[in-house]
């Protein structure tokens, strides 16, 4: 049996398929096979090394969107790589966490690198009360100058609103330095 690249880059070369001793001279026959060979060689290679594709560091990158959709992970269309395999690191611990300052501290913090300041002024509000506009948590993010402050609001309301729970309002503020 002939090599034959395979379709996708870093997996083994195609296994030859086990014949019937009567196909050993069919040149036909064995080309059949060692083309059923490389199609399924990336197949094999993805099943051969399973852990890999479920491990955000370690899975081939056209596998990252499938994580990301069975991880839940809060991914923005404009994020590189890096980011997509931190956020799907990073999506159990958040998804435990949920709705808490420390997830959205984190998230803040090993996305993108920032350190917020959060106001809570706290209270508990019962029944039909509506908390006065005043008890607004208030997440506040220091930008560089040169940074675009409506672009990082935009990004903040959205960190925010995916920690945030519904009934709690708040106020997503940068600042320029």
């Amino acid at each position: 049996m002939s090599e034959q690249p395979v379709a996708r880059a870093g997996a083994s070369a195609p296994r030859p398929l086990a014949l019937p001793s009567v196909y050993a001279d069919d040149t036909v026959v064995q080309a059949f096979a060692d083309g059923v060979g490389a199609a399924l060689a990336p197949t094999e290679y993805l099943l051969d090394r399973l852990e890999d594709v479920f491990d955000p560091w370690l899975s081939p990158p056209d596998c990252l969107p499938w994580l990301v959709r069975i991880t839940g992970a809060r991914v923005e269309a404009d994020w590189d790589e890096v980011r997509r395999r931190t956020a799907v690191a990073l999506a159990p611990w958040l998804d435990a966490r949920r709705g808490t300052l420390r997830a959205l501290l984190r998230e803040a913090e090993e996305i993108y690198d920032w350190h917020l300041s959060v106001d809570d002024p706290g209270g508990v509000f019962t029944g039909t009360e509506v908390p006065p506009a005043a008890a607004a948590v208030t997440v506040t993010l220091t930008a560089g100058s040169t940074q675009n402050q409506s672009a990082l609001t935009a990004r903040l309301t959205r960190l925010v609103e995916a920690h945030c729970p519904a009934h709690i309002p708040f106020r997503a503020v940068v600042v320029g330095s």
